[in-house]
Protein backbone atom coordinates (compact mmCIF):
# COMPACT_ATOMS: atom_id res chain seq x y z
CA UNK A 1 0.00 0.00 0.00
CA UNK A 2 1.38 3.40 -1.07
CA UNK A 3 0.97 5.94 1.77
CA UNK A 4 2.55 8.86 -0.11
CA UNK A 5 -0.74 10.31 -1.45
CA UNK A 6 -2.37 10.04 2.00
CA UNK A 7 0.67 11.59 3.68
CA UNK A 8 0.75 14.37 1.06
CA UNK A 9 -2.97 15.04 1.57
CA UNK A 10 -2.46 15.18 5.35
CA UNK A 11 0.38 17.71 4.96
CA UNK A 12 -1.72 19.89 2.62
CA UNK A 13 -4.69 19.80 5.03
CA UNK A 14 -2.38 20.69 7.96
CA UNK A 15 -0.86 23.63 6.05
CA UNK A 16 -4.31 24.92 5.09
CA UNK A 17 -5.54 24.63 8.70
CA UNK A 18 -2.45 26.46 10.01
CA UNK A 19 -2.95 29.22 7.42
CA UNK A 20 -6.62 29.67 8.38
CA UNK A 21 -5.71 29.71 12.07
CA UNK A 22 -3.01 32.35 11.46
CA UNK A 23 -5.43 34.58 9.52
CA UNK A 24 -8.10 34.23 12.22
CA UNK A 25 -5.61 34.97 15.00
CA UNK A 26 -4.21 38.00 13.17
CA UNK A 27 -7.68 39.47 12.64
CA UNK A 28 -8.48 39.06 16.35
CA UNK A 29 -5.16 40.26 17.78
CA UNK A 30 -3.28 42.43 15.29
CA UNK A 31 -5.93 44.57 13.66
CA UNK A 32 -8.30 47.03 15.30
CA UNK A 33 -11.96 46.27 15.06
CA UNK A 34 -13.43 48.09 12.07
CA UNK A 35 -16.97 48.28 13.34
CA UNK A 36 -18.79 51.41 12.17
CA UNK A 37 -21.28 50.86 15.00
CA UNK A 38 -18.58 52.02 17.45
CA UNK A 39 -18.89 55.65 16.29
CA UNK A 40 -21.47 58.36 16.55
CA UNK A 41 -21.57 61.94 15.35
CA UNK A 42 -20.56 64.59 17.87
CA UNK A 43 -23.11 67.38 18.29
CA UNK A 44 -20.35 69.92 17.49
CA UNK A 45 -16.63 69.90 16.80
CA UNK A 46 -16.32 72.84 19.23
CA UNK A 47 -16.50 73.00 22.98
CA UNK A 48 -18.89 75.71 24.20
CA UNK A 49 -15.88 77.96 24.96
CA UNK A 50 -14.41 77.42 21.48
CA UNK A 51 -17.75 78.13 19.80
CA UNK A 52 -18.15 81.32 21.82
CA UNK A 53 -14.64 82.53 20.93
CA UNK A 54 -15.11 81.62 17.26
CA UNK A 55 -18.20 83.84 17.25
CA UNK A 56 -16.02 86.73 18.42
CA UNK A 57 -13.36 85.97 15.79
CA UNK A 58 -16.11 86.00 13.17
CA UNK A 59 -17.02 89.57 14.22
CA UNK A 60 -13.47 90.84 13.76
CA UNK A 61 -12.35 92.17 10.38
CA UNK A 62 -9.27 90.08 9.63
CA UNK A 63 -8.56 91.41 6.13
CA UNK A 64 -6.34 88.96 4.26
CA UNK A 65 -6.48 86.40 7.07
CA UNK A 66 -8.81 83.48 7.50
CA UNK A 67 -9.52 81.32 10.55
CA UNK A 68 -9.01 77.58 10.82
CA UNK A 69 -9.85 75.66 13.93
CA UNK A 70 -8.51 72.55 15.63
CA UNK A 71 -5.44 72.39 13.42
CA UNK A 72 -2.95 69.62 14.20
CA UNK A 73 0.55 70.81 14.99
CA UNK A 74 1.74 68.35 12.34
CA UNK A 75 -0.21 70.39 9.77
CA UNK A 76 1.56 73.57 10.88
CA UNK A 77 5.09 72.38 11.64
CA UNK A 78 7.51 69.86 10.19
CA UNK A 79 10.66 68.28 11.56
CA UNK A 80 13.84 70.07 10.53
CA UNK A 81 15.96 68.41 7.84
CA UNK A 82 18.93 66.38 9.02
CA UNK A 83 17.28 64.83 12.08
CA UNK A 84 18.03 61.10 12.29
CA UNK A 85 15.23 58.67 11.50
CA UNK A 86 14.44 57.56 15.07
CA UNK A 87 14.45 61.09 16.49
CA UNK A 88 12.40 62.30 13.49
CA UNK A 89 9.68 59.71 14.11
CA UNK A 90 9.48 60.64 17.80
CA UNK A 91 9.24 64.32 16.89
CA UNK A 92 6.49 63.63 14.35
CA UNK A 93 4.57 61.56 16.91
CA UNK A 94 4.71 64.42 19.43
CA UNK A 95 3.10 66.90 17.04
CA UNK A 96 0.62 64.57 15.36
CA UNK A 97 -1.63 64.15 18.39
CA UNK A 98 -1.72 67.82 19.43
CA UNK A 99 -3.69 70.68 17.95
CA UNK A 100 -4.08 74.42 18.37
CA UNK A 101 -7.59 75.74 18.94
CA UNK A 102 -7.46 78.39 16.20
CA UNK A 103 -4.97 79.36 13.53
CA UNK A 104 -4.98 82.60 11.57
CA UNK A 105 -3.79 81.95 8.03
CA UNK A 106 -2.99 84.19 5.05
CA UNK A 107 -5.72 83.69 2.45
CA UNK A 108 -3.30 84.20 -0.45
CA UNK A 109 -0.90 81.34 0.25
CA UNK A 110 -2.05 79.45 3.36
CA UNK A 111 0.87 80.65 5.47
CA UNK A 112 0.22 80.31 9.22
CA UNK A 113 0.32 83.74 10.89
CA UNK A 114 -0.86 83.27 14.49
CA UNK A 115 -1.91 80.38 16.72
CA UNK A 116 -4.61 80.99 19.33
CA UNK A 117 -5.12 78.73 22.34
CA UNK A 118 -8.03 79.01 24.74
CA UNK A 119 -6.95 78.25 28.29
CA UNK A 120 -9.50 77.02 30.79
CA UNK A 121 -8.93 75.42 34.21
CA UNK A 122 -7.79 72.16 32.59
CA UNK A 123 -4.59 73.94 31.56
CA UNK A 124 -3.55 74.03 35.22
CA UNK A 125 -3.30 70.23 35.50
CA UNK A 126 0.18 68.69 35.46
CA UNK A 127 0.00 66.83 32.15
CA UNK A 128 -1.68 69.77 30.46
CA UNK A 129 0.96 72.19 31.76
CA UNK A 130 3.66 70.01 30.16
CA UNK A 131 1.69 69.83 26.93
CA UNK A 132 1.28 73.62 26.90
CA UNK A 133 5.01 74.11 27.53
CA UNK A 134 5.76 71.85 24.56
CA UNK A 135 3.30 73.76 22.34
CA UNK A 136 4.71 77.13 23.47
CA UNK A 137 8.28 76.01 22.76
CA UNK A 138 7.33 74.58 19.36
CA UNK A 139 5.65 77.80 18.26
CA UNK A 140 8.48 79.95 19.59
CA UNK A 141 11.27 77.88 18.04
CA UNK A 142 9.52 77.94 14.66
CA UNK A 143 8.97 81.70 14.87
CA UNK A 144 5.17 81.53 14.85
CA UNK A 145 3.42 83.69 17.46
CA UNK A 146 0.95 82.04 19.84
CA UNK A 147 -1.75 84.00 21.63
CA UNK A 148 -3.14 82.44 24.79
CA UNK A 149 -6.64 83.59 25.74
CA UNK A 150 -8.22 82.81 29.09
CA UNK A 151 -11.69 81.37 28.71
CA UNK A 152 -14.30 83.93 29.69
CA UNK A 153 -18.07 84.11 29.75
CA UNK A 154 -17.94 86.95 27.20
CA UNK A 155 -15.28 88.60 25.07
CA UNK A 156 -14.92 92.15 23.83
CA UNK A 157 -14.15 91.85 20.10
CA UNK A 158 -12.14 95.11 20.19
CA UNK A 159 -9.94 93.77 22.99
CA UNK A 160 -9.46 90.44 21.18
CA UNK A 161 -8.49 92.29 17.98
CA UNK A 162 -6.08 94.46 19.96
CA UNK A 163 -4.43 91.37 21.45
CA UNK A 164 -4.20 89.73 18.02
CA UNK A 165 -2.55 92.86 16.61
CA UNK A 166 -0.09 92.98 19.54
CA UNK A 167 0.77 89.32 19.07
CA UNK A 168 1.51 89.95 15.39
CA UNK A 169 3.93 92.80 16.07
CA UNK A 170 7.39 91.25 16.60
CA UNK A 171 8.53 94.06 18.89
CA UNK A 172 5.45 93.91 21.11
CA UNK A 173 6.24 93.18 24.74
CA UNK A 174 5.55 89.52 25.42
CA UNK A 175 5.93 87.03 28.18
CA UNK A 176 8.84 84.62 27.61
CA UNK A 177 6.74 82.24 25.52
CA UNK A 178 3.41 83.71 24.51
CA UNK A 179 0.95 86.55 24.64
CA UNK A 180 -1.95 86.31 27.07
CA UNK A 181 -5.38 87.94 26.94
Amino acid sequence: MNTTPILLLAVVVAVVLVAFAAVALKSKVGEPKADAALYTLRPSIYSPAERSFLGVLDLIELGELTISSKVRLADIFEVKPGVDRRERQGAVNRITSKHVDFLLIQKSDGKPILGIELDDKSHQRGARVKRDEFVDTTFKSAGLPLLRVKVQATYDPRLVLSEIEKALIPSAPTSPDTQNV
